[in-house]
């Protein structure tokens, strides 16, 4: 990405479209490798519990895939 900004001045200059087509290319592999972390990114952030979750996850019985029932969120009077 930062290459692709330092020529950006050259593919507007260069008549054979070389820079151009360099430029495109860059571009597609920084599409990739985008694509690629929004899929494992999450992968990755569910993996790992924060500190506030651990009780819970590491409360559930993943032999038998269930998890206790989490308390119903306190009542506001109104």
């Amino acid at each position: 990405m930062v290459f692709s900004l330092a020529i950006v001045q050259d593919i507007y200059k260069d008549r054979s479209n070389r820079w151009r087509t360099v430029h495109v290319l860059l571009n597609t592999i920084a599409v990739l490798l985008f694509i690629g972390q929004g899929m494992t990114g999450p992968r990755d952030v569910l993996e790992i519990p924060l500190s506030w979750q651990k009780p819970y996850i590491y409360s559930c019985d993943f032999n038998n895939k269930t998890c206790p029932t989490p308390p119903p969120p306190p009542q506001t009077g109104s």
